[in-house]
């Protein structure tokens, strides 16, 4: 088993002040990494897959400690989309930017008035990119 360190940093000089901070966590008990580069197309496509158990391409629920989702693309952005049985969540990452989850659940609530939450477990992450192909490196660790 081995240890993920994650730092984020930010660092401004606003008004002649230095300003920002770095946060940093270990994760222990990392036994498996998934480190790779996809090019998504303009077409919708599937990244990551998640159910009961672990298989080819896909990881078990609950078992994902750390996972990022960078595009390499200098000029246009990728829209990620999100789902959990019915709800789903769409996000986008534009060039040279991270979406980041250090858990494997989600809920999205389109009902109006009061919102409940009811966290589930992520059955899928898809991904398309807004004009062209782009390149996008995903970073797993479980």
């Amino acid at each position: 088993m081995a240890t993920l360190t994650v730092s984020i940093s930010e660092s401004v000089t606003l008004n002649g002040k230095e300003r920002g901070s770095v946060n940093t966590t270990d994760i222990t008990g990392v036994t498996l990494v998934n480190d790779r580069i996809v090019s998504v197309g303009t077409a919708e496509q599937s990244l990551l897959l998640f159910d009961s158990a672990a298989a080819a391409g896909q990881f078990a629920d609950s078992t994902v400690d750390y996972l990022r989702i960078t595009n390499l693309d200098g000029t246009n952005f990728v829209s990620l989309r999100v789902t959990a049985g019915n709800d789903e969540y769409f996000v986008k990452i534009s060039p040279g930017d991270s979406f980041v989850l250090f858990e494997t659940v989600m809920d999205a609530d389109s009902a109006s008035g009061v919102a409940t939450m009811t966290l589930a477990n992520i059955d899928s992450i898809k991904a398309k990119a807004d004009t062209a192909a782009c390149d996008v490196e995903i970073f797993v660790a479980a």
